[in-house]
């Protein structure tokens, strides 16, 4: 993928990475086996067994006081042994994006505990599972497109503590062809990057979830409710790349006339330089030349000795 946003043309399969579409594909009941592919297939090295049913919950988690934030996540739910799951499609770029992932979390973790007094803080084990259309960094020459962030002991990198796992995918990481992809991984990274690129479904990507995840992606199969969100999802991504690419052509415009203005307030401190020491010099060559001693020319015009003795008194 490149690195900037792309926008979904109106082609014949949807951009997964926007809303609408990325939660009608993974975060409605009838998709649930599309969302145990999801999570299964991303989470794999840090489950400790594979995903088998999902229940899907009220993604809106409300804060604990007035005072609060609330949160409205893209995808919540648990599963068979009581382990949580935020799964989120991040199109815009924030500066704080991995605290906010960490806040959220929290807050799912409050959501998660026992009302009473005698609970014991044995809260679920909870994954956040987040899906970046740009690129946020993780550390130098750090490549990999999955980043996985848990507790580990700092002397003891080995140990960690699997309470909370922050699972990022870097989709403009992504960049391989249909024929280069041959892992279950790979063509599900390229179907979520590429699909709306398509005419059909690739022939390499054969089996239930591929087949229904391109028919639910499918825009001809939407209503016009449904195809009125897509629209809206669109709108808004044009109205982010177009502000995007004007604050960056702002941003280049505003440092070019702040480099012309440093430039030429330089360039006029210099040249008043250059013209006060040639005035110096001027004036050293001339007593020099009338036989002036050498300290006393050093003493009136700040040259040094060794600047005096090497002045061409022709010059």
């Amino acid at each position: 993928m490149n690195k900037d946003i792309e926008v979904a043309p109106k082609g014949k399969y949807a951009q997964l990475t926007l809303d609408f579409p990325f939660k009608k594909t993974f975060a409605s009941e009838e998709c649930e086996d599309l969302l145990i592919a999801l999570l299964n297939t991303f989470l794999e090295e840090k489950l400790a067994h594979p995903i088998t049913e999902v229940a899907i919950q009220n993604p809106y988690i409300q804060g604990q006081t007035k005072a609060s934030r609330d949160a409205i996540l893209d995808i919540r739910c648990r599963d068979s042994a009581g382990n949580r799951f935020i799964v989120e499609m991040q199109i815009g770029r924030q500066e704080h994006f991995i605290k906010r992932v960490i806040y959220y979390l929290s807050m799912a973790i409050v959501d998660s505990a026992r009302k009473g007094e005698d609970w014991d803080f044995n809260f679920p084990n909870i994954y956040s599972l987040n899906f970046l259309n740009y690129d946020l960094y993780f550390g130098e020459n750090i490549e990999e497109v999955i980043q996985y962030i848990s507790f580990s002991n700092e002397k003891h990198p080995e140990i960690r503590y699997d309470y909370t796992n922050l699972v990022f995918v870097r989709l403009v990481k992504f960049n391989k062809s249909v024929d280069d992809c041959e892992s279950f991984r790979d063509k599900l990274l390229f179907t979520l990057c590429n699909a709306h690129k398509l005419e059909e479904k690739p022939k390499q990507f054969e089996g239930e979830v591929f087949d229904r995840l391109f028919e639910i992606a499918r825009i001809s199969n939407f209503n016009a409710e449904e195809l009125s969100q897509y629209e809206a999802n669109r709108m808004n991504m044009l109205d982010y790349n177009a502000s995007m690419k004007f604050a960056r052509k702002e941003g280049v415009a505003l440092g070019r006339d702040e480099g012309i203005a440093i430039g030429e307030t330089r360039g006029e401190a210099r040249g008043i330089a250059i013209g006060r020491d040639e005035t110096l010099l001027q004036t050293a060559r001339k007593m020099k030349a009338k036989g002036f001693n050498t300290a006393v020319i050093a003493e009136i015009t700040g040259l040094s000795e060794r600047e005096i003795e090497g002045l061409d008194i022709c010059g």
